[in-house]
């Protein structure tokens, strides 16, 4: 199994049904596990419309509402429904794809610092490092997006990680959190 397919049954166990998303750069293998894990795949025209999207979902359903763009602009572009998950207190994730981690920092396509782009709005915003901490990543972020006063999370997830192969015995799966009422 690969860190993708991991991370997508993870959120299909966390009862996300859908993730709104335009392809692009950095995830196929995302999208791809999505689909074979039941996860139905919004596309849509632009990354502001998945945020707004994702923004939506969490207001209304209470629940943490998820969308997935790829690197750089497309980042910059969906950081508009964080803000305004941010300001209005919506749990949402933005899952932003980017080259492999050897490359991040050296110039590869469209990088650019989106942690810290990510940290000034969000209550969690982590870079997915190692495959076997998928679940942990995704703990922490539901954690934070539903705990307290409601609010958008970030996972940088890069290429080399989706497509690393996963040994399930190393990985440590966390349980959901409860919704909010």
């Amino acid at each position: 199994m690969i860190g993708a397919e991991v991370f997508a049954r993870e959120l299909r166990r966390r009862g996300v049904r859908f993730v709104a998303t335009l392809c692009g750069h950095g995830l196929d293998p995302l999208e791809d596990a999505l689909e074979q894990a039941g996860v139905r795949l919004v596309d849509v025209r632009n990354e502001q419309s998945a945020g707004y999207i994702a923004d939506a979902t969490g207001r209304l359903s209470r629940r943490v509402g998820v969308c997935a763009v790829s690197s750089g602009v497309a980042h910059v572009n969906a950081m508009t429904g964080v803000a305004n998950a941010h300001f209005d207190g919506a749990p949402m994730l933005l899952v932003t794809g980017c080259g492999p981690t050897e490359t991040m920092g050296l110039g590869h396509f469209q990088d650019f610092d989106q942690l810290g782009m990510a940290r000034s709005l969000c209550k969690y915003a982590k870079l997915i490092d190692r495959p076997e901490r998928i679940h942990q990543y995704l703990h922490g972020a539901f954690s934070a997006a539903t705990m307290g006063r409601p609010g958008p999370v970030h996972l940088t997830f890069p290429l080399d990680i989706q497509e690393a192969e996963v040994t399930i015995g190393a990985v440590q799966v966390h349980r959901p959190v409860a919704n909010p009422p």
